[in-house]
């Protein structure tokens, strides 16, 4: 699902190259990357060539008091002042787009630099932060508004599940703007034989992404198909799935959960005392769960018995000290790991 969303970042990308006249020189090696400075006027360009990209972040990283009465339109704000502040960009989620900017372009600059030692794969940097912005006539806000995207396919094509089996498919939203994003409503499956774990309690702070499953078991060969569609304070997102049960030839244990992508999900996140964490498994099976610091150092480690489907873990940080930790989870062949940040 998410090459469909790196495709449409290189677009993007091949866009602006057409639109501001960059060459190649301009950016990173790496053809994945864009890791580069840009003017005001280039970044204006590449705000309205990524209108549409869940992936595309905004970022302020002046002062809470600095950007509060004033910021680009949707942009987010990470202190470059604050405590923790390389913490918290640890956390961001590193296959998205990041245009930086600060007041004069000082600590943004700071900022790219660190991102791209941590990784970071596509950063662009403003040049002469929101003073050079307003410089050219170029707009700012005082507004806060979340802004709900699909980060997923909104089409999922049909495909056959044995019948008495599970098919599970992993479907990702994103908060695309800077105020909490809050569920208000999403569409009945009663009556179908889909169900979905989507929780309307949760809420989701930008550029973060909130990923649910929507499972189907068939019980007949008829093709079923769902709109689903998920109202918020952020507007509304519809996935359209189609899937069709098919007889079973063979034995069960020779079926497996199309569609499936081993990872790792947590709430809340950041946490002070426990969080829920949450993975998948394509059959029962042994699940070694660990925890470590940010130097690597084990916390916490523990075996349980994973059933087929969700499976849910609490765990709580009793008197660890605030940071960043890493979730470890490996079942069979398979492993996935998560960061998650204790405050207190």
């Amino acid at each position: 699902m998410k090459s469909v969303h790196l495709l449409k970042m290189i677009t993007c990308v091949a866009c602006l190259f057409f639109m501001i006249g960059l060459t190649p020189s301009g950016f990173s090696q790496n053809s994945d990357s864009l890791q580069t400075h840009f003017s005001v006027t280039q970044c204006d360009s590449l705000i309205m060539a990524n209108v549409t990209n869940p992936e595309f972040v905004v970022m302020d990283v002046r002062t809470p008091a600095e950007y509060t009465p004033e910021h680009l339109e949707a942009a987010i704000n990470r202190n470059h002042n604050g405590a923790g502040f390389d913490s918290l960009l640890n956390l961001l989620p590193r296959q998205k787009m990041y245009m930086l900017y600060c007041l004069s372009g000082g600590r943004s600059g700071s900022t790219y630099n660190k991102m791209v030692a941590m990784g970071f794969p596509s950063v662009i940097n403003m040049l002469g932060g929101i003073t050079a912005w307003k410089g050219v006539a170029l707009p700012t806000t005082p507004d806060f508004a979340p802004l709900q995207m699909a980060v997923s396919d909104t089409i999922v094509p049909d495909d056959t599940v044995f019948i008495g089996m599970v098919d599970t498919n992993l479907l990702t939203i994103t908060n695309r703007a800077n105020d909490i994003l809050r569920f208000t409503s999403i569409t009945s499956l009663a009556g179908t034989e889909f169900t979905t774990n989507f929780d309307t309690a949760t809420w989701v702070e930008g550029p973060f992404d909130y990923t649910f499953a929507v499972f189907y078991t068939p019980t007949d060969t008829l093709t079923d198909y769902i709109t689903l569609r998920i109202e918020s304070n952020g507007g509304p997102v519809q996935f359209h799935i189609t899937r069709t049960g098919k007889s079973s030839q063979v034995g069960f244990e020779d079926l497996r959960i199309s569609n499936f992508e081993f990872r790792i999900s947590n709430f809340p996140n950041p946490f002070s005392s426990s969080t829920t964490i949450e993975f998948y498994l394509e059959k029962r099976n042994r699940v070694e769960i660990e925890i470590m610091n940010q130097i690597g150092q084990g916390v916490d480690y523990r075996i349980v018995h994973g059933t087929q489907g969700l499976n849910k873990f609490t765990w709580s940080a009793g008197s660890l000290p605030a940071g960043v930790y890493v979730c470890r989870i490996k079942a069979g062949d398979q492993i996935a790991a998560r960061k998650m940040v204790i405050v207190r």
